[in-house]
């Protein structure tokens, strides 16, 4: 038989709950109002811009680079373990840029989708 009294939460974690609740209460708030001092609230803008264009960019970018190794795994395999035929393959493939960042969106850095083919 369950008693009444021993479902009731002890008061130190009443007390520990709230403490949670209030420190994470004002880390939101702080972080709020140092957005909008910033301003119009374009970095955060740009940061959500960026996280929602690398998902597409980075699936597309990975789906590229398994693809790439695979077909460099192979170039090696029928070229006689030809390194550098391997290494033109890898090196477009597997290079580039996976993430975009809010410096790619405000044009600051370049967005290169393949890498560099190494020099021999």
């Amino acid at each position: 038989m369950v008693h009444r009294d021993s479902l009731r939460p002890c008061p130190l974690a009443r007390i520990t709950l709230f403490v949670l609740v209030l420190v994470l209460g004002c880390q939101v708030t702080l972080s709020v109002r140092t957005v909008s001092a910033a301003g119009s609230g374009t970095e955060a803008i740009q940061g959500l811009g960026s996280y929602f264009l690398t998902l597409p960019h980075g699936g597309i970018k990975m789906a590229v680079a398994v693809l790439g190794a695979v077909v460099g795994g192979l170039g090696f395999v029928f070229t006689g373990g030809d390194k550098a035929t391997a290494n033109k393959i890898w090196g477009p493939s597997l290079g580039g840029e996976y993430v975009i960042t809010p410096e790619h969106i405000r044009g600051e850095k370049d967005l290169p989708f393949f890498g560099k083919a190494p020099a021999n």
